[in-house]
């Protein structure tokens, strides 16, 4: 509770000193050798230390996101790295504290552990929700801890990055890995310009135990399908993000995709043994392909940086005249910027189901 009270006297103190100098357009204000205001994406003032040793992610985004620029200071995980994941992941990182997270489905922060840990800061990425503010306002002053959100879209991926650098003290590694989503995106969109008066790919992403299940268009989780061009079947009034929006094969029958993305290898078996799919021409076609998911999807789980490998994964798949690229250098190149491994040919062949 010392804690608690100490932080929000010196927040007071410190808020108030920003805004008798708030003329700079700096995203961070030193005030003191210790404590400096750091101005999130959402506009609010946080005293963050000058010197940030651990953070906690509020959710899944924010722990990749982290995991990829500054793995080492992690303080937690907001869930588990799957088994598959963890044979791309260093083992250090397995037994870490889970915190839980924050906002979702699957809502289940644990204060006691988020306290016990005392990280420096805990971070929140992602796109904002409505009561972004106010919600990190009332975490921050339950847990007595600077709580800081950084919006982290497809979009604003690379200024994600610089952000997070400026925070962490660490805006060379940030460059990095800013650099590179934003030449990934900038290619993406050149590409879908130069086509946009071409037919484009239609395409459908599979998911759930029957393949009824789907990331509907305007779903954040299917942005790398906008993003390369391609044209999501799967236009339906009730979009849901997530857990995806529920169709019928008679619906799917009728939109007849040119592509079929499936999520996991058992559904993708499925679909191919099935003798009702082998009416859609994507099946006849054989144009049904599964997404790589280890140690994170593609395209859509969460929805953060794993998506601009996705970009080029899919954008490779669908257009690979205009993108012409070695995509298993490219994999690899990712792996060893993001996820710290340098892939053998095994694992590059396990990752994208080649067998």
């Amino acid at each position: 509770m010392k804690r608690s009270i100490s932080w929000g006297i010196l927040v007071f103190f410190l808020f108030s000193l920003f805004l008798a100098g708030c003329g700079s357009q700096s995203q961070v204000i030193p005030t003191s050798k210790q404590v400096r205001i750091f101005v999130d994406s959402v506009g609010r003032s946080v005293a963050i230390p000058n010197k940030i040793e651990s953070l906690a992610p509020s959710g899944p985004i924010a722990q990749l996101m982290l995991y990829t620029l500054v793995p080492d200071r992690l303080s937690g995980l907001s869930s588990d790295f799957s088994d598959e994941a963890k044979q791309y992941i260093d083992q250090k990182y397995w037994s870490l504290p889970k915190f839980g997270q924050f906002y979702g489905k699957n809502v289940s922060l644990n204060m006691e552990a988020l306290a016990a840990a005392a990280p420096n800061v805990i971070l929140d990425l992602g796109e904002a929700k409505k009561t972004e503010k106010k919600d990190m306002d009332a975490l921050q002053k339950q847990v007595g801890i600077p709580t800081v959100f950084i919006s982290a879209t497809l979009d604003s991926m690379d200024e994600a990055y610089t952000m997070l650098g400026d925070l962490i003290g660490e805006p060379e590694r940030a460059k990095v890995l800013s650099t590179y989503c934003k030449q990934t995106l900038q290619k993406a969109d050149a590409i879908k310009e130069a086509r946009k008066n071409r037919e484009k790919t239609r395409v459908y992403l599979a998911m759930g135990e029957s393949g009824l299940m789907t990331n509907a268009a305007g779903s954040l989780h299917a942005d790398v399908l906008e993003r390369v061009g391609a044209e999501n079947v799967a236009d339906v009034e009730q979009v849901s993000s997530g857990g995806g929006s529920e169709v019928s094969f008679e619906q799917l029958l009728n939109w007849n995709p040119d592509v079929i993305l499936v999520d996991g290898p058992t559904l993708y078996q499925r679909i191919l043994q099935d003798s009702a799919w082998q009416e859609l021409s994507a099946v006849a076609n054989q144009r049904v392909y599964c997404i790589p998911h280890v140690p994170y999807h593609f395209l859509n789980n969460p929805p953060s940086v794993n998506q601009i490998l996705g970009i080029t994964w899919l954008g490779n798949l669908l257009y690979p005249e205009q993108y012409q690229l070695d995509i298993k250098q490219e994999v690899k190149r990712f792996y060893e910027l993001f996820y710290h491994i340098k892939l053998t040919d095994s694992q590059y062949k396990t990752i994208m189901g080649i067998f």
